[in-house]
């Protein structure tokens, strides 16, 4: 009995812990799951966004474009990318080019928006904030 109840505690902890059988996160992301947000991979809507977004002249590396309201009303836009290190010195024109991609699609950013992208790995790759309280 001595023994058992280690070997169970072990068990336990390993268990709620997270721990999972799911993909490796460095195959490919459509197959992966994606990164670890509200939905963990574009949904085929999300992903019908990003084909239009695509075939509009944006970034050929997105497959996923999310857009809605948090609880708190505040917009976020949330977009699975297939590069590795993000975008770099070019962030502020991919930044434009989506922005002007959805207004075209009926979007309103006026009030702000919060950005989040998310590599082929799940990792963040950049968070922008343009709400009225981060911008003042």
């Amino acid at each position: 009995m001595k023994r058992t109840l280690p070997a169970f505690l072990l068990t336990a902890a390993v268990l709620l812990s997270g721990c999972s059988t799911e993909t490796s996160s460095k195959s490919d992301p459509t197959t992966a799951g994606g990164p670890p947000t509200t939905s963990a991979s574009p949904s085929d809507s999300e992903g019908d966004l990003a084909a239009r977004y695509r075939r509009a002249g944006g970034d050929p590396d997105v497959y996923g474009i999310k857009h809605a309201k948090n609880r708190n009303g505040v917009l976020t836009l949330t977009v699975w990318t297939r590069k590795k290190s993000g975008y770099g010195s070019g962030f502020d024109k991919f930044d434009r080019t989506l922005t002007s991609f959805l207004i075209g699609t009926g979007v309103s950013l006026d009030q702000g928006y919060v950005l989040n992208v998310y590599g082929p790995d799940g990792s963040r790759l950049h968070h922008y904030d343009t709400t009225m309280e981060n911008t003042s």
